[in-house]
Parts: structure tokens; sequence; C-alpha cells
């Protein structure tokens, strides 16, 4: 595909990343000039990440004896039924860390 800003350049796929909110995403970059543009598939990835990003809650780690507790906010531990004692499993996942509640 050529670059419809300077109509020499090829475009190329690439990963680009918008450092302030920690994502990445793929992008066509020309080859000569350097413009960057996202067609409607990308575009509709990238948007999904910024729905997610969005859905994310804060939460804290704390000291508990030789451990790191999580403090799992009030209206999640709702959602799940979660209480004091009971049990979920931690595993890691590309991304992180998943916790499913039993």
């Amino acid at each position: 595909m050529e670059c419809h800003l300077c109509k020499k350049g090829k475009m190329v796929k690439v990963i680009s990343e918008i450092k302030q909110d920690g994502i990445s995403f793929e992008a066509l970059k020309c080859a000569n000039c350097g413009e960057e543009i996202v067609n409607m598939i990308q575009l509709k990835v990238l948007a999904q990440k910024y729905r997610d990003l969005r859905q994310a809650k804060d939460i804290t780690f704390a000291k508990w004896g030789n451990s790191i507790a999580l403090r799992i906010p009030s209206d999640i531990a709702k959602e799940f039924n979660i209480k004091s004692g009971k049990h979920g499993i931690l595993t890691k996942d590309k991304d992180g860390l998943k916790i499913k509640v039993k």
C-alpha cells in the first residue's frame, strides 16, 4: 500500500505504543516519511484495549507476614461474592496475573 501523504513510501506494519497509557498497538507506517495510520481492524483492537483500561481498578498491595496481600475494591468483591476466608486460584497469564474465585 502506498503512503497517502508523501505518495512515495510503502506502508508497512509496525508495533507502536501510547506510552502514557502503556498500550501497544499495530499500525501502518510509511517507510519514507514516517506517517502512521491505523485501519479499522487495528482501530477496533485499540479501542477495546482502552475500554478494558477504563474498566480497570486501582489496587493496593500490602505486606502481610512474609507474603504480599492484595486489597480488592468492595464493588468487585461484592460482584464476585468474595468474602474473608473464600479461596481462589492465582495463575500467571501472558499479560500478568489472573485470579479465579472458587
